[in-house]
């Protein structure tokens, strides 16, 4: 996906050694891969739900088969992102892609032994466990590699663009995704699984030949990579992205249940019209990335507060909706807010460290709205059984207080504004 990128830097910030047509071609291959794993999410997400209650799973069972994934994502992404910064990018990308594909090969044989009855109970949920684990595991290495990649190759006058080419490029996989999907369960229940895992394999094998990387990103080998959790200039960052996870966790998790069962869909029904809704979503997140934050290139600050505000109105809509239009409106707003705050925080999380620790503080952004999915469950189920519409007042109230923490931070308010 080609980027907008503005004119070549000038004397005061050194180009990259990388012609500009080359910049485009590298970084486009690259967020093709990225496509294919926004795809096999978005599948999960649509499927998981209905396939989960046919081989007799509970709601809350499912939404665990996330949890172990996540865990491993948040405490495995730094190191990822920091491996990166001293091996190269390249190879820490290839490692990732191949850990997703072969953990959606897994998950979906995985159901295949369950639905045909050859496996089931504790057995079964240990197996689809272990294989969604392997992308927390491997998979990780991906996005902190990617994103550093891309800061490696674009200024700091490019860099929200950038790091929102490579949100959009996720959020386009996630909205054709349902598409594929439905295309593909024409041939079984478990084919859009297989077909997201080979195009993954293929895109792999692709960036492996095609992708240039002539030497690893530091030209100072030695140098020692100073970015931690605790780092003070990433700090407010990682705490957006921390609690903006937990608030998108917790509307990825639960808005299948809701939709099952406040709608009343059948389980051969609600698959189409979560993939209704969660493409809606996904448009919405494609179209404030490409057209807001690329064309307009909207500073972070703005971001970060514009991005919770929206996400707020949405999710207050769908609390307050019992009827399928303006649940889909309601995502519509969360998608357009989540498009504006994810590349917000990111970029945010990028200007503030130096060039030498763009993988680490990548790994540190991803794992922080990683650690979302690690708390959702623990919070969102108890609250759906107490009422559906639960959840999503209470991620309305933390979309409120992100945007108040945005709009009163200082650091924050300086992000991604030229030093006095």
């Amino acid at each position: 996906m080609p980027l907008d990128l503005p004119p070549l830097p000038t004397e005061a910030e050194p180009a990259s050694p990388t012609p500009r047509r080359d910049r485009r071609f590298a970084i486009g291959l690259l967020l093709a891969g990225v496509v294919c794993i926004g795809m096999g999410q978005s599948v999960v997400f649509a499927v998981l739900p209905s396939l989960g209650r046919a081989v007799g799973f509970a709601d809350q069972q499912v939404a665990l088969v996330f949890l172990a994934s996540s865990v491993l994502w948040v405490f495995l992404s730094p190191y990822w992102g920091r491996r990166s910064d001293r091996v190269g990018r390249k190879p820490m990308i290839l490692l990732g892609l191949a850990g997703f594909s072969i953990s959606m090969f897994a998950f979906a044989a995985a159901f295949e032994l369950g639905l045909a009855g050859a496996l089931g109970g504790a057995a079964l949920y240990a197996l689809v466990i272990c294989a969604r684990s392997i992308y927390g595991l491997i998979g990780s290495a991906t996005p902190g590699a990617a994103q550093g990649y891309i800061a490696d190759r674009t200024t700091t006058a490019e860099r929200t663009a950038g790091v929102a080419g490579f949100s959009a490029a996720f959020g386009m996989g996630a909205m054709i995704g349902p598409g594929v999907g439905g295309a593909f369960s024409a041939v079984g229940p478990l084919a859009p699984f297989y077909a997201v895992a080979s195009l993954a394999a293929a895109m792999g094998v692709l960036i492996a030949l095609y992708l240039p990387e002539k030497s690893a990103p530091i030209e100072r080998p030695q140098a020692r990579v100073r970015v931690k959790l605790t780092d003070a200039r990433l700090r407010p960052f990682l705490a957006f992205g921390a609690v903006f996870g937990v608030v998108n966790a917790i509307l990825i998790q639960t808005i299948g249940f809701y939709i099952l069962d406040v709608l009343k869909f059948s389980d051969q029904e609600a698959p189409q019209f979560i993939g209704i809704g969660l493409m809606a979503a996904s448009m919405a997140s494609l179209f404030s990335q490409l057209v807001l934050v690329q064309r307009f290139h909207v500073p972070p600050h703005v971001l970060m507060r514009g991005g919770p505000a929206l996400i707020c109105a949405g999710h207050g809509l769908i609390a307050l909706s019992n009827d399928f239009g303006p649940i889909v409106f309601g995502l519509v707003l969360s998608g357009f807010g989540a498009g504006m705050a994810i590349p917000g925080f990111t970029a945010a999380g990028s200007l503030a460290v130096g060039p030498d620790e763009q993988g680490s503080a990548a790994g540190l952004t991803n794992s922080a709205s990683s650690a979302g999915f690690i708390l959702a469950p623990l919070i969102a189920f108890p609250l759906f059984k107490i009422a559906p519409e639960a959840p999503f007042v209470l991620t309305a109230g933390l979309a409120a207080l992100l945007c108040l923490y945005a709009s009163a931070n200082g650091a924050i308010l300086r992000s991604g504004r030229p030093p006095a």
